[in-house]
């Protein structure tokens, strides 16, 4: 956050990737200054990384030397326990997410079946039509959505330039089925895109970024396109459907409590490292890292 937030008041264009199950943390920053890039990166678990070409290209910043070994010696047999249980935690949680998944699944099949695909490929066809096609065309995908203590998160216009926003309505399985078919079409022309996956499925779409344009087709709970006129027919809650629906519910319920529990006892070994750190070294290797940084990014 430091490194972000210094970058940033020297005219770097900074993109943050935030922490999955805590938006409230950074997992790393990428920061631009004309031809030159450099990452930094959480290279602790769960997302171990190492330095590939060690030098040369990579190197790692070992926060662990302002550790006072022996404080944490003594605090093995508890930070062991809380690890544990910290782990589980997270296991179990994620089994949740998989039930909500697989019931999110079955009602999207459900939508499928029943969306009027044509009248849906001409309303996606009016959109891209004003979208300029591109010489280098250019594919990627982000979230900017996720699912964790906080349950169901997104981040707004204060964390993403979003340009002009299309809001496509009706209800959440309509609206994705619309954006994933708007994303096929898309997929056919010469044209650059970001498109942001659904956090239960990724293989569907929750929006699309076309920065050309500085237009963005994003799901949403206001309305310039109501997917539900895609629908077919209102034959979409059988039994089985609603079954779906509560699983699915309940699951989130659950998974939220699950990674709220794994949050707790994460916060638990923060206070215990915190307490065998000396940010004094931290504040010293932070001057001289950032003085590297902006070396490379030419500032």
């Amino acid at each position: 956050k430091k490194i972000s937030a210094e970058l940033k008041a020297k005219g770097c264009d900074v993109d943050e990737i935030y922490c999955s199950s805590d938006p409230h943390s950074l997992d790393g920053v990428i920061a631009k200054k004309n031809d030159n890039k450099i990452a930094i990166i959480d290279g602790t678990a769960p997302h171990e990384r190492d330095a590939v070409i060690p030098g040369a290209i990579d190197e790692i910043i070992n926060l662990g030397n302002a550790w006072d070994d022996r404080w944490l010696k003594a605090k093995r047999d508890k930070i062991l326990d809380i690890t544990s249980e910290k782990r589980k935690a997270y296991k179990t949680a994620y089994s949740y997410l998989k039930i909500a998944g697989n019931a999110n699944d079955f009602i999207l099949r459900v939508y499928n079946d029943l969306f009027d695909k044509i009248k849906a490929k001409s309303k996606a066809e009016e959109i891209l039509s004003s979208i300029p096609p591109s010489n280098n065309r250019q594919i990627t995908s982000c979230f900017i959505s996720s699912f964790g203590r906080y349950g169901s998160y997104k981040i707004g216009k204060n964390d993403y330039d979003f340009g002009r926003i299309i809001h496509v309505g009706g209800d959440e399985f309509s609206a994705e089925i619309f954006i994933d078919l708007l994303y096929k079409t898309a997929l056919s022309k010469d044209l650059t895109f970001v498109t942001f996956k659904s956090p239960l499925n990724p293989s569907y779409n929750e929006g699309i970024f076309f920065e050309n344009a500085g237009i963005t087709v994003l799901k949403s709970d206001i309305s310039d396109i109501n997917s539900n006129e895609f629908l077919l027919n209102d034959k979409l809650y059988s039994e089985r459907t609603r079954r779906a629906l509560e699983i699915k519910r309940l699951a989130l319920e659950e998974a939220e409590r699950w990674f709220s529990i794994a949050s707790e006892l994460h916060f638990k070994l923060e206070e215990i490292y915190g307490a065998a750190m000396d940010f004094s070294q931290n504040d010293e290797l932070f001057v001289k890292k950032i003085s590297q940084i902006e070396n490379i990014l030419e500032l």
